[in-house]
């Protein structure tokens, strides 16, 4: 476990993880997913810190034996007024319009939802603190397991 976190750690300060990656994937239903726990990362557009939280702390997600099926991660660009989504209470959002109701202001913000959308604990803001990130999420995710 420690050489895990070790690992991420140095793979989070590498220059090699600037901005320029692929987004996760978009949540065009959240009131269908079938997830114990849902991870969100609020980003925006050309945003380097997304990107390290992105390659760091939520790809690997639905690989880990702990959490295959049991959470799915999405991305939502809270800047953006074009594409819609499906909210876990079956109104209808983009990005824009759901931000301010869920107070999002900073990019980027990791927010973790239990199966009905209620938020786990507060939001992860920033992508200081590499070296606790990971765990700060882990928490999060047990949190929403347990709700």
């Amino acid at each position: 476990m420690k050489a895990i976190w070790l690992l991420f750690l140095l793979t989070w300060l590498s220059p090699a993880f600037a901005a320029g990656g692929e987004a996760l994937d978009f949540p065009v239903n959240l009131q269908q997913q079938k997830s114990a726990a849902v991870v969100i990362l609020f980003s925006l557009p050309d945003c380097a810190y997304c990107e390290k939280v992105r390659q760091q702390s939520l790809r690997h997600i639905h690989k880990d034996p702990n959490y295959k099926g049991k959470v799915r991660v999405y991305e939502i660009e809270f800047s953006d007024d074009q594409r819609s989504f499906v909210w876990f209470d079956g109104q209808t959002y983009t990005g824009q319009s759901l931000a301010k109701p869920l107070n999002i202001r900073f990019s980027p913000t990791v927010m973790v939802f239990n199966a009905q959308g209620a938020v786990a604990g507060k939001p992860l803001l920033g992508a200081s603190l590499p070296e606790f990130y990971g765990a700060y999420l882990d928490d999060l995710i047990r949190s929403a397991w347990a709700m």
